[in-house]
């Protein structure tokens, strides 16, 4: 059985929504950690102790892989992509703190329609073959055509190495954030089919069949175990009670599903969106105009909000806030604004009733908007739940409405038989956009060619992305709530594990096993 992650990709239009609208319910966990959850990279620290551990048994650090392959390209899997890397190295990747590091690639240039990789010089395969830019292009077209990677992919045309040292991608359509796509495992051109491709990165194949052990030859060497056990799974299940037995010590969370058996939780950040969808058509102006929508902004506390789910942080724009080209210069606060709340709603025509303690229009009836949720998504239904508290605080009155299941709850949405809908959508690391435009969550969307415009010239050069911020904060056809983070469990003797979006094993330098 294939594992793979609930919101991994976006392959086709019917993927798409399930991505859009799927529930999303962080795991249950006895005896959590103590310490609070951190996204911060421990300091770096001795490797894990191979020594005896209070048993027969040595102290080990194991993980999950899924047997047949360890060529992320031929596997849409996300076990091996996980193990990829560790044994592939990467032309990027982007750290805890959503920072672009380069690895393999010394920079990355976008123009245009083209995008200019130079390599970093004296990188070598674990066997002491060069890297070069044919094993980078080749690498590169093999993930556009493999079932996984195609998606993030889409907008590159062609791949190409006019040197050793340089490698140009075409692009069907500007995107100045592409480098943040190119965290993908570098492949020996001539193994992009092969199963079990020559390593290039931290670990390479150990001389037992299930082990890794850390790769000579690295371009980047870490502190780690001398020994990565690797255990076979072929299902969650079975994953959550290898972990139990000891046979596995951290693993990345199901977001779907629940585990009695985890005794420590840890997240980590992404590009995982939780928002309002809003009905630009309502025959209601708080979603029917921009001053509405900002009004239904400003009355929440995102802030608030982010406190009371496990991992999440405000969102306060329309692009991750932890981004380079949009940080400290986004518009949307991280609190209730009642001064611009009440400004919006005069400007509509809603007065504060002091008797009801709501806004009511003209005809004294309360300004009110309705919420869709699906009634099988414990954690939309309590965002749901949540916002409905902050707005009737506010003074407005919000109505729920709780779809049986995910399918009645699809065609609603599809149908556009809402005011307003919780939604979740995992954004690809570019922060492309183009499903709020043309895509899964576009339904009810009022989206004007002014903004389009605007994201365009984002699209061709990030310095514009603060416009972009702007022209989208003004007109807000839907409202961004928070960035959800990823949930990795440990057993009860493992810690230290730093993971990011690009890297489920980003750093094990702190990595602790207990005696």
């Amino acid at each position: 059985m294939v594992l793979k992650h609930s919101l991994c990709r976006r392959a086709a239009a019917a993927a798409l929504a399930g991505l859009l609208l799927a529930g999303c319910t962080r795991p249950a966990v006895l005896q959590p950690s103590s310490s609070s959850p951190s996204s911060q990279p421990a300091a770096s620290g001795s490797s894990a102790p191979e020594t005896g551990s209070g048993t027969s048994q040595p102290a080990r650090f194991a993980i999950a892989v899924s047997e047949g392959s360890y060529n992320p390209y031929l596997n849409a899997n996300t076990l091996t992509e996980q193990v990829a890397g560790l044994l592939f190295e990467k032309l990027v990747r982007i750290s805890p703190r959503m920072e672009l590091e380069m690895r393999l690639a010394d920079s990355v240039v976008s123009s245009g329609l083209t995008v200019t990789i130079r390599l970093r010089s004296g990188c070598t395969f674990a066997d002491g073959t060069p890297l070069t830019a044919s094993d980078v292009a080749a690498s590169l077209l093999a993930a556009k055509a493999s079932a996984h990677y195609s998606g993030r992919l889409a907008n590159m045309t062609d791949a190409q190495a006019p040197d050793a040292s340089t490698v140009v991608l075409t692009l069907a359509e500007p995107d100045s954030l592409f480098a943040y796509l190119l965290d993908l495992p570098i492949l020996k051109a001539a193994e992009t089919a092969s199963p079990q491709p020559t390593p290039c990165g931290r670990y390479t194949y150990g001389t037992q069949a299930d082990t890794l052990t850390p790769n000579p030859r690295a371009p980047f060497p870490e502190e780690g175990p001398a020994t990565i056990w690797l255990t076979p799974v072929s299902d969650y299940a079975e994953l959550v009670s290898q972990l139990a037995m000891g046979e596995i010590s951290f693993y990345l969370a199901e977001e779907a599903a629940s585990s009695a058996v985890a005794t420590s939780e840890r997240y980590f950040r992404t590009n995982t969106l939780l928002f309002l969808g809003v009905n630009g058509s309502a025959n209601n102006p708080l979603c029917a105009t921009p001053q509405g929508r900002g009004a239904l902004s400003a009355a929440l506390s995102r802030e608030e909000l982010a406190g009371r789910f496990a991992s999440a942080s405000p969102a306060t724009g329309v692009l991750n806030s932890l981004y380079e080209c949009v940080r400290g210069q986004q518009v949307i606060a991280e609190g209730a604004d009642p001064g611009q709340l009440s400004t919006l709603m005069a400007a509509l025509g809603y007065h504060w009733d002091e008797a009801s303690a709501l806004y009511c229009g003209a005809d004294g009836q309360p300004a009110s908007v309705s919420i869709l949720a699906c009634g099988s998504s414990a954690d939309r239904v309590y965002a749901a739940r949540l916002l409905q508290q902050q707005w009737e605080k506010a003074g407005i009155q919000v109505t729920l409405t709780l779809a049986d299941d995910f399918g009645a709850y699809l065609q609603m949405v599809q149908d556009r038989q809402f005011e307003l809908y919780i939604g979740e959508m995992k954004l690809y690391n570019n922060n492309d956009l183009s499903p709020f435009w043309t895509g899964s969550a576009r339904y009810g969307l009022a989206v004007t060619q002014q903004l389009l415009d605007a994201y365009a010239l984002m699209r061709a050069d990030s310095a514009a992305a603060p416009d972009f911020e702007r022209a989208f904060a003004g007109q807000m056809p839907y409202i961004p709530l928070l960035w959800r983070g990823g949930v990795t469990v440990s057993n009860r003797r493992t810690s230290g594990v730093i993971s990011s979006v690009s890297d489920l094993y980003y750093s094990l330098a702190g990595l602790s096993i207990a005696q």
